[in-house]
């Protein structure tokens, strides 16, 4: 692929663009995504890139060295026809591998060393859940499945702790959870099951409720915190305020322990029952885990939903203490340095942690948000399908908005190379 001497590509800006002349009827109808790189600090294209063609969806992941994006393409709407691709952001250049993927993927991870590219798929008969893992060495790539998970269980986050997996799931039958959360370890290097580590009385997945005028089901999802320097996982009860530590190298855990509140409460003190989904941050020290999440009710069958954000939650991990406690957002998302948190959803708040400090508040909606290296920009993108996007540049150190970009399709993404 072309590219302008003297520039390499730091950040990529990911939207819906016209195929051209060799589109398809579906492409042209539908548009395809297109990678470009981008001035960081403007939101600019940089002239002279050949983009980088990621079909009608994608997945994409940066090798810990940088110098690889491994990219899953899927050119149609289905997960069919999906392709492995590897890219060198350095030099601009893809190498396609006969690595195909007819699935979705549940998780994406590069080894360590950048050697290897695992990820997990859905397999089998569309009645019977049950997920396989897969590998592929990147200089010669060839996928390889390490091993099935057991049938019925639904992983909800997985992650490779030095030459096993954790996968953090539940049982289930034709959609609905049918048993407590539980971790199951996997042992790479023999391509076995190695424990399956129960966490008795924590609900995750979709449950049939009751709930006079609701939907009768509603989906329960705690937040997960990994601390792999400690070699623990965190994991905050939707819907309790506890929280349990599992020792990820005994494969054994710690709880229900109690998280002790603030005597003076504040925001969101009413009791958080049936709460949809709970985000969990952990310091890089280990010690402050920030805590929010998103309770949604959905109206009997119709469309009407109601979003109520719970409330951010600082726990000082020595003792489970609840040490502050403010108005809550969807999003939550800590900087690696542990200096800037951002609450992010209908609104943007930016905090200083050492005081909980409100730094900036953008009266503006997010979806997502994607951080540069060294913290020193977060990217905030918004989309709607019934309207442009939009990308925001902020500026962790001083909380103001450097740059915006308005994108005329329903999607905008960025993924950075450093």
């Amino acid at each position: 692929m072309a590219r302008p001497a003297g520039e390499a590509a730091s950040l990529l800006v990911v939207r819906v663009e016209d195929p051209g002349p060799g589109g398809s009827l579906s492409q042209r109808e539908l548009g395809v995504l297109r990678a470009r790189p981008v001035e960081p600090t403007t939101l600019e294209d940089i002239p002279g890139f050949t983009p980088l063609e990621l079909g009608h969806h994608y997945r994409a992941l940066l090798s810990p060295d940088a110098r690889t994006l491994a990219t899953i393409v899927w050119p149609g709407s289905t997960n069919t026809g999906g392709v492995l691709h590897f890219v060198d952001p350095l030099a601009w250049t893809v190498r396609t591998t006969g690595v195909q993927i007819n699935e979705s993927t549940a998780w994406l991870e590069w080894s360590k060393d950048g050697t290897q590219l695992f990820w997990m798929r859905y397999i089998g008969d569309p009645s019977l859940t049950q997920y396989a893992v897969y590998s592929t060495d990147a200089a010669t790539p060839a996928a390889r499945e390490v091993l099935r998970l057991p049938a019925g269980f639904q992983p909800y986050e997985t992650r490779l702790v030095g030459s096993r997996l954790a996968v953090v799931g539940a049982m289930q039958e034709r959609g609905l959870a049918t048993a407590n959360a539980s971790v199951a370890f996997v042992d790479l290097s023999s391509g076995q099951l190695s424990s399956l580590l129960p966490l008795a009385g924590l609900r995750l997945g979709q449950f049939d409720v009751s709930e006079p005028g609701l939907y009768p089901y509603r989906m329960v999802l705690p937040g997960l915190a990994w601390d792999l320097p400690r070699g623990r996982l965190i994991v905050v009860d939707a819907e309790r305020d506890v929280l349990r530590v599992v020792d990820l190298a005994a494969a054994t855990e710690s709880g229900p322990l109690a998280i002790r509140a603030r005597g003076a409460k504040g925001p969101g003190e009413a009791k958080m029952v049936s709460t949809t989904r709970k985000v969990a941050a952990l310091s890089a020290d280990g010690r402050w885990l920030y805590v929010s999440g998103l309770r949604e009710d959905v109206a009997g069958y119709g469309a009407d939903v109601r979003l109520t954000p719970i409330a951010l939650q600082r726990i000082d991990m020595t003792d489970r203490s609840e040490t502050s406690r403010l108005d809550g957002e969807k999003g939550l998302w800590l900087s690696s340095g542990g200096k800037r948190l951002v609450l992010f959803g209908d609104t943007v708040r930016l905090f200083d942690t050492t005081s909980l400090r409100e730094v900036t508040r953008v009266e503006t909606a997010a979806t997502s948000l994607v951080a540069d290296e060294g913290e020193s920009v977060a990217y905030l993108a918004h989309f709607t399908y019934s309207s442009t996007s939009t990308l925001r540049a902020l500026d962790l150190a001083t909380g103001r908005v450097i740059a915006t970009r308005e994108v005329a399709r329903h999607m905008v993404e960025v993924i950075a190379l450093r």
